[in-house]
């Protein structure tokens, strides 16, 4: 079983590849699992673009299946840019709520980009998991996957690919006492290309 020391992943599964550019303050609590695709053809890609700084995530799995700790797990990393209404998206929720996030979403006068930066400012106001996990309390999970741009689709996960992720899930699950519930593609919880991680399984 995978242990944890000072934030960095201890398994002989796992590589480390370190970018504290990517790293941005304490991550004082785990309440989710975010799945990503990278968009980008190989692991070397993402590292370069790491080495500069700004969003990452926790963890990068190749496309031999091969694991990488990215970003410490003590430490915030920005993978999951403004999230979307819970209660709207799930209409599992009280009708005086699911009221409110509509009124905010479609306020008059507001153009999309603010109506989205609204919203989500609403939304990181309440308590997991009302709302969709956030930079501040979530693990993020990069699948090596290309993007394109013509079908506007991501490639499919490779079975060592997933392989992998259900590995990782699970020794996170252990490490971080949360539940399937608590893992979700990208797309579900903000605003991204709907294929992304589509093929992810755990």
């Amino acid at each position: 079983m995978a242990t944890l020391k000072n934030g960095i992943f201890i398994d002989p599964k796992v590589q480390q590849r370190l970018f504290p550019g990517i790293e941005k303050g304490p991550l004082a609590n785990v309440n989710a699992l975010v799945i990503h695709q990278t968009g980008a053809p190989t692991a070397q890609h993402t590292f370069n673009s790491y080495q500069n700084g700004g969003h990452g995530a926790h963890f990068l799995i190749d496309k031999m299946g091969n694991i990488f700790q990215t970003a410490n797990l003590n430490k915030k990393a920005h993978h999951v840019g403004k999230i979307k209404s819970k209660c709207y998206e799930t209409k599992a929720c009280t009708k005086a709520l699911l009221q409110a996030a509509t009124q905010i979403l479609f306020r008059k006068g507001q153009n999309y980009s603010t109506s989205v930066t609204n919203l989500h400012n609403s939304e990181k106001m309440k308590p997991y998991p009302d709302r969709y996990p956030l930079n501040s309390d979530s693990i993020g999970i990069e699948i090596v996957g290309n993007y394109d741009t013509k079908t506007k689709a991501y490639e499919s996960i490779g079975p060592l690919q997933n392989q992998s992720l259900q590995w990782l899930i699970g020794e996170l699950f252990t490490l971080f006492s949360i539940a399937k519930a608590d893992i979700y593609r990208h797309p579900e919880i903000s605003y991204k290309m709907p294929t992304e991680a589509g093929t992810a399984t755990w």
